[in-house]
């Protein structure tokens, strides 16, 4: 008897639960979603911010006019390179293009009471058999829950496949395959980049960079020559610049002056330590 109150009682919550979810199916207007976040806007707003911090290190002394001015100049520049492909994007998807959906007629946006009764009747009284199941026989195994998905790029693809057209999301992905190894498939979006916006120079310095670690020392430097005609002071160019030319081509004098216009370039640039090592190493060549 026992089993059968238990039983009961979890038949009467799921019976509540149930009315609410038939509760939803009545409502005249659809709920509203959260909408899906924009690659692009996204990468708007990082600049946006990257602008604002700039202005906080030059306002307190940290960061000299020099060096502010340039680094500003670097970052509006990527604005507008990205207002640009926003435009583009806009123009693709003209509203006007895009026919409006059908009226729908003959319905007033409510389910039949029957309806609604059989959900309810169905839920209880599955609930209150299974119960009376599970206190009868034997306990089943529950297999435990699947991940639905192992894999950490499955996003990033996602964002492209629905996004073909979203610079940030090409690189966002690209920069995901660098960083697993995947040097070819890495290459392929960035070229889609390209595509995208030639003027990018973090796709070109990076087509750069897989090329040198393909043993193509002086294609990777072509490249990222290229991608410095775009943007002259791109610290990462100059950074894959200097690399190519000390450990590639064996040519340290001219590594030394890239490296030292990294330096200018990112006076707080993450790879300070290995770039003032490597000068060291190239001046020691250059001595012996």
């Amino acid at each position: 008897m026992s089993q059968v109150l238990a039983a009961a009682s979890v038949a009467g919550l799921a019976l509540i639960a149930a009315a609410g979810v038939a509760a939803g199916f009545r409502r005249r207007e659809p709920v509203p979603l959260e909408p899906v976040g924009d690659p692009l806007q996204d990468r708007r707003l990082a600049l946006e911010r990257a602008l604002e911090d700039l202005e906080d290190a030059h306002v307190s002394g940290a960061l000299d006019d020099e060096g502010y001015g340039r680094l500003r100049r670097d970052t509006e520049g990527r604005m507008a390179r990205l207002a640009r492909a926003i435009e583009e994007r806009r123009a693709r998807t003209d509203p006007k293009d895009v026919a409006p959906p059908a009226p729908r007629r003959g319905t007033s946006g409510r389910v039949p009471v029957w309806v609604v009764a059989t959900l309810l009747v169905a839920t209880v009284g599955a609930v209150l058999l299974a119960g009376l199941a599970r206190d009868a026989g034997p306990v089943a195994s529950v297999a435990g829950p699947t991940s639905s998905s192992s894999d950490p790029l499955a996003f990033f693809e996602q964002r492209v496949h629905d996004h073909p057209q979203d610079l940030a999301a090409r690189l966002d992905l690209a920069h995901r395959y660098l960083e697993a190894g995947r040097f070819q498939d890495a290459l392929t979006h960035y070229r889609a980049a390209l595509q995208l916006d030639p003027g990018d120079a973090e796709a070109q310095a990076n087509i750069g960079l897989i090329l040198y670690l393909a043993g193509r020392p002086q294609d990777a430097l072509d490249a990222v020559d290229l991608a410095l005609e775009r943007a002259p002071e791109y610290p990462e160019a100059l950074y894959f610049r200097g690399l190519i030319l000390l450990r590639g081509l064996d040519r340290p004098a001219d590594a030394i002056d890239a490296f030292e216009r990294y330096l200018d370039a990112a006076p707080f640039g993450a790879e300070r330590a290995r770039v003032q090592r490597m000068i060291d190493r190239a001046r020691v060549e250059l001595a012996g």
